[in-house]
């Protein structure tokens, strides 16, 4: 992590990518913690909502030319958890690193800047 700190601090313009993703785990009855997580169904007319486990991830875009990120965090959310708030605490955990502001770049999932807001997560 500390060749991530030093490496990251150094970026003029860093670009973050922030998404929540739902890892369906139906059958897995025993799997602790599994919530209600919204997938966007495969087939037109699937059901868009299954059981499983949601998780949270923090990525840094070193290149606009390129295609790919790297992960800077990745964690699982429980069921207290509030999507909106976690990645929004995961922003300010790693903003704290750069020494310039960040542009960050969200799925529409949190298009609800209040949350934010309220919970004191926009430093960045």
């Amino acid at each position: 992590m500390q060749l991530y700190i030093q490496q990251i601090s150094q970026v003029e313009r860093p670009v973050l990518a922030i998404d929540h993703t739902a890892w369906l785990r139906p059958h897995a009855c025993t799997l602790k913690e599994r919530t209600y997580e919204h997938q966007p169904p495969a087939l037109p007319g699937g059901i868009p909502v299954g059981i499983g486990q949601g998780y949270s991830t923090i990525a840094l875009i070193p290149s606009m030319s390129g295609s790919w990120a790297l992960p800077l965090r990745h964690e699982r959310l429980t069921s207290w958890d509030n999507p909106i708030a976690f990645g929004a605490q995961q922003l300010a955990q790693v903003c704290q690193y750069f020494r310039h502001r960040a542009l960050a770049l969200f799925d529409s999932e949190y298009g609800c800047a209040q949350d934010c807001k309220s919970n004191r997560y926009d430093r960045c």
